[in-house]
């Protein structure tokens, strides 16, 4: 097939939907497909209609000068139009704001051009997006409406109204470097005498909620449990967050390469997400697909691969965060149980899930 994926983002530029569109061009292109991304994200100097390689995939970039490096052109609707209609399906991947998309989504609807629309994101802080974006119109004109998790499919759902169905298509990772960690931790199915080693990933910043870590292993510190926090990942609120490194045992380690990430997974014994609003969880799946059991808040995506005392535990508050982590610090049996479920090997990756997207876009 030719396939076209939209993004405002693609690599250089560092993120969730950056990632998983590249992974999902390189998946593709690797089956023998031929892959197109359009972006409005700029590589280089150069700006204007660039056509760059990566790897197999083709990546033409519709960039114009602006602040920053902000992938967006609202020049690019000629280009566009003349575009799409070259590919046999057109998957176009969105987030609360993403206008290099949605002008996209708008010249598939009016040239009938067959398309999917991937949400990356919840939308619970975005009340004005049904009055912004015409969801169920998209729909009753024939695009196919996804989003990465079925909490983020249920508030595009509630956006559209009746009748509207949202499918599920989720996030997927590499088999490595995590599959080689799993069958390791598939020796080692409980922690030592030492701390409850707990580790997040993470960017730093408030909506990933970092800062909640450290009343959290206050807390289960102040109930009895022996722990240590290790952190990876970089952004604004590291010096804020350094502070606590001071009076708790907390650590910071940065931002590390995935394969450094995937030896440190093997090491430690749970993986934390106090996200609220977690459209997936990428970091909390590279961590299960390490075998590591995941702690994580009701209402996330994560529930879309977690199963609540099997290979993790599904928590409604901070506290019952803190709750959870002491009990596993004192009560190694049931940790071990956790991780008997976690070394079971994910379904979500490239080489298991591919086929998900390909019956979609045969669809």
């Amino acid at each position: 097939m030719r396939i076209a994926l939209v993004s405002d983002c693609y690599p250089p530029r560092l993120g969730g939907i950056e990632s998983q569109v590249q992974g999902l061009a390189y998946a593709l292109a690797d089956a023998g497909h031929a892959v197109t991304v359009l972006t409005a994200t700029p590589e280089g100097e150069e700006r204007g209609d660039r056509v760059t390689y990566d790897g197999s995939v083709v990546v033409r970039r519709l960039t114009i000068n602006l602040p920053f490096d902000l992938p967006v052109n609202p020049f690019a609707n000629q280009i566009l139009r003349a575009e799409l209609p070259r590919y046999d399906v057109v998957h176009i991947h969105t987030g609360i704001v993403s206008p290099f998309a949605r002008m996209a989504t708008d010249l598939c609807v009016e040239a009938r051009i067959p398309a999917i629309v991937t949400w990356h994101c919840m939308l619970s802080d975005a009340p004005w997006y049904g009055l912004a974006n015409p969801v169920r119109q998209w729909a009753e004109a024939g695009l196919i409406l996804t989003a990465v998790s079925r909490a983020a499919a249920r508030q595009i759902e509630a956006i559209a109204g009746e009748d509207v169905v949202v499918s599920t298509l989720p996030n997927l990772i590499a088999d490595q470097p995590w599959e080689s960690t799993r069958l390791l931790r598939s020796r080692r199915l409980s922690h030592g005498s030492g701390p409850l080693k707990v580790v997040t990933a993470s960017r730093l910043t408030r909506r990933k909620r970092v800062m909640a870590l450290v009343p959290i292993v206050r807390t289960a510190i102040e109930r009895g449990a022996n722990l240590e926090l290790h952190v990876y990942g970089d952004g604004p609120l590291r010096r804020r967050l350094s502070l606590a490194e001071r009076t708790l045992p907390i650590y910071l380690h940065g931002r590390v390469e995935a394969a450094d990430l995937a030896r440190e997974y093997g090491e430690t014994d749970v993986f934390v997400s106090p996200v609220v609003k977690e459209a997936f969880g990428i970091a909390a799946l590279e961590a299960k697909a390490s075998g590591l059991p995941v702690v994580y808040r009701h209402g996330s995506g994560i529930s879309d691969f977690i199963s609540h005392g099997l290979d993790g535990l599904r928590v409604g508050s901070d506290d019952e965060m803190a709750a959870a982590l002491t009990m596993l610090s004192n009560h190694p049996r049931r940790l071990a149980r956790l991780h008997s479920g976690a070394v079971r090997p994910p379904a979500l990756t490239w080489t298991r899930g591919l086929e998900k997207y390909l019956d979609l876009y045969r669809h």
